[in-house]
């Protein structure tokens, strides 16, 4: 069996193209063979599978790389399988083990999909990004400039002497032994987030041009002075896209398997209580 580069490499382009779980729901019925091992077909949809099994751990590959890696995975286990057919070994209870187990999680991706289908619709992406993007308030980001030093001593002392008049760049150089003191003490932009609790606080409190009293992090004593805010560029849509999908996704999910799992009747076995969240058992015992 030989597959030329050029083929490879069309095959790889078309199947990263459409590696998402709904993508390879639609693009079943268009499915091809890839290969064959002794007769027996290796398909398009196979690759698919393996790739939303193993995707992650191969992300860093390029496309063509990657798709040469799974096809040579799924030929190498074919070859077993077959081979393993040949003596019998279907007839072993492990292997029977085996097999529900992966009917049950195959039953479960593809119920899952088509459960997620529903939620995750054109319409509901475009409504997300209606009122969570588009018409929300829009983020800020700061633009500061800080002195660290040690102790909240010495940081007392430099927020007088700008107080009494001396340049906050000036007071940098001297003072800070933070690593942007050769540049004022310029941060440049940053949201709240981005910073430890007490100096995002401290930052977001100020108004341009104003000076904090000293600020302590785990870093040491702070002086910060707040240049000016700026409203962050909000995404397009086609922009937030796949992020809004994953958002939904995540907490459509969520809703869902809270709702499966109250429908059903969950027993812990050698559990004295039934775990929170549905019956669903702690992974780490509680002292």
């Amino acid at each position: 069996m030989s597959v030329s580069r050029h083929v490879l490499a069309a095959l790889a382009f078309s199947f990263l193209a459409g590696t998402g779980a709904f993508a390879q729901e639609e693009s079943a019925a268009a499915d091809e063979t890839v290969a064959r091992v002794n007769g027996t077909p290796i398909s398009y949809s196979d690759i698919a599978m393996a790739d939303e099994e193993m995707g992650a751990a191969l992300a860093r590959l390029e496309p063509e790389m990657r798709f040469q890696y799974l096809l040579g995975m799924l030929i190498d286990r074919r070859v077993v399988a077959l081979a393993a057919e040949e003596k019998h070994v279907d007839d072993d209870p492990a292997v029977k083990r085996r097999q529900d187990y992966f009917n049950e999680k195959a039953l479960r991706d593809v119920y899952w999909v088509q459960l997620m289908q529903d939620k995750v619709t054109d319409e509901a992406v475009r409504a997300f990004y209606d009122e969570n993007v588009k018409n929300a308030p829009a983020e800020q980001e700061a633009n500061a400039k800080h002195i660290l030093v040690e102790t909240k001593e010495e940081a007392d002392r430099i927020a007088a002497e700008i107080a009494d008049g001396k340049s906050f760049e000036d007071a940098t150089k001297e003072h800070s032994r933070d690593g942007s003191s050769a540049d004022g003490g310029d941060l440049g932009w940053f949201r709240k987030e981005d910073m430890v609790p007490q100096f995002g606080d401290a930052v977001f409190g100020l108004e341009p041009g104003e000076v904090s009293a000293p600020v302590e992090t785990q870093f040491g004593w702070h002086v910060i002075k707040l240049v000016e805010f700026r409203d962050v560029p909000k995404p397009s849509f086609e922009e937030a896209r796949e992020d809004i999908i994953r958002q939904i996704a995540r907490q459509e999910g969520q809703k869902l398997m809270e709702g499966l799992r109250n429908e059903a009747k969950i027993e812990i076995i050698g559990v004295d209580e039934a775990a929170p969240s549905g019956g669903r058992p702690q992974i780490v015992p509680q002292e």
